[in-house]
């Protein structure tokens, strides 16, 4: 209870400690203070049945709430320097099942970093620290660390964003991610894993704009280091190049491939990976859509009859990018790895209709496939062919005020061939609102 009040106590301390500097920026017109400071929570209610095994009998169904705070604050005394330092905690009660004791959970640093922005004029902007980097869509560079979930995002990283032209830049990055957090301190640790071995990254990301057009270069490693519970190390390099051109009037075209070559273990890699759709904005209202997508994605799996191994690895990127109840599913074929996008690929296509200038509602239908049959050593994936499944998103969208806006997101599954035959369906479904300012 000690520690509760501590938390609550700096709640409420920078909480009061933003609105006296609000006020004061307001209310006397004096000089901007070069502190901003932010405050965010999410709640969300999530219920699923059987997403990880395919069994209604298995029980591995979960009814639960999470609980995410998180507070920043930026100090910025000049247009070529800042820092950022953001806390959160995120904790979670269960309704199901029952026997899952209730803990606070970490409070922890999710974002320590500074920035220094054309020092000496230099067409540089330089970045150390923990923070976030998203490249693209996310294909490749999202998530460090995909074992806690959404809670966190994170990279400890360097990062050196170099500006050629006006509409040129060279992004050089390099990241290190142990199992646990043991780099900054944590409040009421859980030593929460959240990789499964350490990794390191290293990458150059090049992106230029030429009209409407964007085209994006990168060459990225990542090396993951053995650990006594998992020793097999791997080397990753990936070359690859995304995408982005205005077909017609409305229509926009997005495509991304890569290639992965390096070793698993003492087998040499060779793989691919690559995403492409065609978006169609409409500018329609009900009962027409506003905005229609048709695409697909391929993800190569590996080849049991050679001495290789042609899997992708999802790199920096194991987060639910497609769907955030097949990330589940994916589990027991990669050794419980969440999110481990491998083998796999969709169509898919998306009608996104705009209800009011606050809601919208999409619905996604993905026809997933397996470039390559089910592994024999596998008893979870058995099947005798190459269908996955069918899989409908569902998303509402909405805004209640300023600030606080929500959704509700319900996704199905019914798997095909690639599963054992009794293999069953699922729902997964979750509500969320979320606060901030």
């Amino acid at each position: 209870m000690r520690l509760v009040r501590v938390i609550l106590c700096v709640w409420v301390f920078q909480l009061l400690l933003f609105s006296s500097v609000s006020a004061r920026e307001t209310v006397s017109g004096e000089k901007k203070s070069p502190f901003f400071f932010g405050f965010s929570h999410r709640f969300r209610f999530v219920t699923w049945d059987n997403p990880i095994h395919l069994d209604r009998n298995h029980g591995s169904g979960s009814t639960f709430t999470r609980h995410r705070t998180s507070f920043s604050v930026s100090y910025q005394p000049a247009d070529t320097f800042s820092v950022f330092f953001k806390v959160t905690n995120e904790f979670r009660l269960y309704i199901a099942p029952k026997n899952r004791p209730f803990n606070l959970n970490e409070l922890f640093v999710d974002n320590l970093s500074i920035k220094s922005i054309r020092p000496g004029r230099l067409p540089v902007e330089l970045s150390l620290g923990r923070q976030n980097i998203m490249l693209g869509e996310g294909f490749v560079v999202m998530d460090g660390h995909p074992l806690d979930g959404s809670r966190s995002i994170y990279f400890n990283a360097a990062r050196l964003d170099l500006f050629l032209q006006e509409n040129r830049k060279l992004i050089l990055f390099c990241s290190y991610q142990p199992e646990t957090d043991t780099l900054l301190p944590v409040l009421n640790s859980r030593s929460q894993t959240l990789i499964e071995q350490p990794e390191e990254g290293i990458g150059l990301y090049y992106t230029e704009h030429l009209g409407r057009s964007v085209n994006e270069a990168y060459l990225i490693r990542k090396n993951i280091r053995a650990t006594a519970a998992r020793p097999a190390a791997s080397r990753i390099d990936t070359a690859g190049g995304r995408m982005t051109v205005p077909v017609t009037e409305g229509f926009s075209l997005t495509g991304e491939a890569a290639y992965q070559w390096g070793t698993m273990d003492r087998e040499n890699r060779s793989a691919f990976g690559g995403i492409v759709h065609l978006d169609y904005e409409t500018g329609e209202r009900l009962p027409a859509p506003g905005r229609v997508t048709v695409g697909g994605f391929y993800l190569s799996g590996d080849n049991p009859s050679t001495g290789g191994h042609e899997g992708w690895d999802p790199l920096f990127s194991r987060w639910p990018k497609w769907s955030e109840s097949y990330i589940l599913t994916l589990m027991p074929e990669y050794d419980g790895r969440v999110a481990y996008w491998s083998n796999i690929s969709s169509v898919y296509g998306e009608l996104v209709f705009s209800i009011t200038e606050a809601v919208d509602l999409s619905l996604t239908f993905h026809r997933l496939m397996a470039p390559q049959l089910p592994s024999t050593l596998s008893t979870f994936a058995s099947g005798s062919g190459r269908t996955r499944g069918n899989l409908l998103v569902a998303i509402l969208n909405f805004q209640m005020m300023k600030g606080l806006t929500g959704h509700i997101r319900w996704e199905t599954f019914a798997p095909g061939d690639y599963y054992d035959p009794g293999a069953d369906g699922f729902h997964w479904l979750r509500v969320e609102l979320m606060y901030r300012f």
